[in-house]
């Protein structure tokens, strides 16, 4: 999904365009008085993202954005000033995130905020650059098919429905194998190791995680 990010600090444009493009988006980073010129170049962009700067100048560059697209405006603000806040929503902004803020919850806001004009995809469950398409039995990262079996898919899908929750290794084993916890524990150890080596170790963000004594989670890391 295609990204602009508009800012007044060219390090700050660079850092964070640099991991939003780890992580699957294709970004265009421009300095905000420049929106207007981006913009009117017809690309289609699923989301703009504005690091604001004194209040006045960032609503000058809401505006802007907001005469060339519809597009979700997400602002990275250092300000907690609701008066502030409610200006820019007033002027077109979808919504704001207050620094300091980890990387794992801009890129979930980011990722939401990108697919809401994707339209209704009931059967694509969705985690940062990852679509799982159940109907298929296919799943994706930065639109590359993963190439998973049927029962590491399997696996995939029921940490993806319980997404953020740690599940043990008798809990997976029964959605997975159906079968005793004593009889195919080896079978997590060898499904996690073969799903991790797909879904992780080609990409920089990292989704599996495993909770020591407990069991393993799909989630967006925040120490990232």
């Amino acid at each position: 999904m295609n990204v602009l990010f508009l800012g007044s600090e060219s390090r700050v444009r660079d850092e964070l365009g640099g991991m939003l493009g780890r992580c699957g988006f294709t970004v265009d980073v421009a300095a905000a008085c420049d929106a207007g010129a981006w913009l009117s170049a017809g690309k289609p962009y699923a989301l703009i993202l504005l690091d604001a700067v004194q209040p006045a100048a960032t609503h000058d560059a809401i505006r802007l954005v907001r005469r060339g697209t519809n597009a979700p405006l997400l602002v990275l603000t250092q300000r907690d000033q609701l008066a502030d806040r409610l200006e820019g929503l007033a002027q077109g902004a979808t919504e704001y995130i207050v620094k300091p803020y980890g990387p794992a919850d801009l890129l979930a806001r980011a990722w939401a905020l990108a697919s809401r004009g994707r339209g209704p995809e009931t059967a694509i469950l969705r985690l940062a650059d990852l679509a799982i398409d159940r109907t298929r039995g296919k799943a994706f990262r930065q639109d590359t098919e993963l190439g998973l079996s049927a029962t590491l898919f399997e696996l995939l899908y029921v940490l993806m429905t319980h997404k953020g929750q740690v599940l043990s290794r008798a809990r997976l084993i029964q959605a997975v194998w159906g079968s005793a916890a004593d009889e195919r524990d080896n079978m997590v150890t060898v499904g996690i190791l073969r799903l991790r080596q797909k879904l992780d170790d080609p990409f920089g963000l990292k989704l599996l995680h495993t909770v020591r004594g407990k069991g393993y989670v799909l989630k967006l890391e925040n120490s990232r």
